[in-house]
């Protein structure tokens, strides 16, 4: 007898071994125990309301052919679970508003085919003390699950399974949706707001003071005093006292001690430092000098020879010659 040649062998041991396989992860048990689906792990929202009430229309107004309440967490309990967990009331003393958290859809159903369709339909709104929305954020989630045909399609598992991913899902939308619409009443643990709605005020409660207007440049210069008539008829009097002779300069000599004496009897003010005063001009002579007719030289003339006095030479003897 001649072997099978070795690639055909391999061939007959895939075939084999394969559908053992196949069968022995079919017949793998599913899972019977299942945790709680809760979000307390996930970030708070806190609203600023009085108020917040769950309000499930999926009771009132089920689904045709619903099977999720077979889930080992129904989707409607497992919304309502997701609003004690995440949803804070948390208004200060003057907050009137109220929120409603609102299940709209929540429901499974088996297609044909052994197709598990699942959605959920939620909104949140806010109410004035009228009880009329003010605002409202909403989200909506779908998941469709296909099963092992050689499972039982709705089976703990499958129901959990599909509840679970469908959470994922309106957890994140929901969340968003809030943060978008209804930011005005989003507020921190203590209550203080965290949009940029916030308002500043002043530390001692009353209202900004209009600032003070600023000074003039007029107001910002220093006052200078009016000179005293005594000053005034000095300064005359040294304008009019001839620039000729010693009478002139003891005159003027004169007139400055007036002037400053007659400064000191005004009265004290404030005043800035008066700038040095540019020295006064020489006073020009009204004729000129006889002397110096074109004004006094810086430099010294030079000296001049002068002839000697008549009779003050002699002329030498002279001698005849014979």
């Amino acid at each position: 007898m001649m072997p099978f040649p070795r690639m055909r062998l391999s061939h007959l041991v895939a075939a084999f071994v394969l559908p053992a396989a196949l069968a022995g992860c079919a017949d793998q048990p599913q899972p019977t125990r299942f945790a709680p689906l809760s979000y307390d792990y996930l970030g708070q929202i806190h609203l600023n309301v009085a108020t917040l009430d769950v309000v499930d229309n999926s009771v009132a107004n089920p689904e045709p052919g619903d099977i999720g309440y077979k889930s080992p967490s129904p989707p409607d309990h497992t919304l309502r679970q997701m609003a004690a967990d995440r949803l804070i009331a948390t208004g200060n003393a003057t907050a009137t508003s109220t929120a409603h958290f609102v299940i709209d859809r929540a429901f499974i159903l088996h297609q044909p085919g052994g197709t598990l369709d699942g959605q959920m339909d939620i909104h949140l709104d806010i109410l004035n003390p009228e009880g009329r929305r003010v605002a409202t954020a909403s989200a909506q989630a779908t998941q469709t699950l296909h099963p092992d045909p050689s499972q039982t399609v709705e089976s703990p598992a499958n129901l959990y399974e599909i509840t679970k991913d469908m959470m994922q899902t309106i957890n994140v939308e929901f969340e968003y949706q809030i943060r978008h619409s209804l930011n005005k009443w989003l507020v921190d643990a203590g209550g203080t707001p965290m949009n940029n709605a916030i308002q500043t005020q002043p530390l001692t409660g009353a209202p900004d003071a209009t600032p003070p207007a600023a000074p003039s440049p007029e107001a910002l210069s220093p006052a200078v005093p009016s000179p005293a008539a005594g000053t005034m008829s000095d300064t005359r009097s040294l304008t009019e006292l001839p620039s000729t002779g010693a009478t002139s300069a003891n005159a003027g000599v004169d007139t400055a001690s007036t002037g400053t004496s007659s400064s000191a009897a005004v009265p004290t003010m404030p005043a800035p430092t008066p700038a040095p005063a540019a020295a006064p001009a020489a006073p020009q002579e009204s004729e000129p000098s006889v002397i110096f007719p074109a004004g006094v030289e810086d430099t010294p003339a030079p000296a001049k020879a002068l002839s000697p006095k008549a009779g003050f030479l002699t002329l030498p003897a002279s001698k005849k010659t014979r």
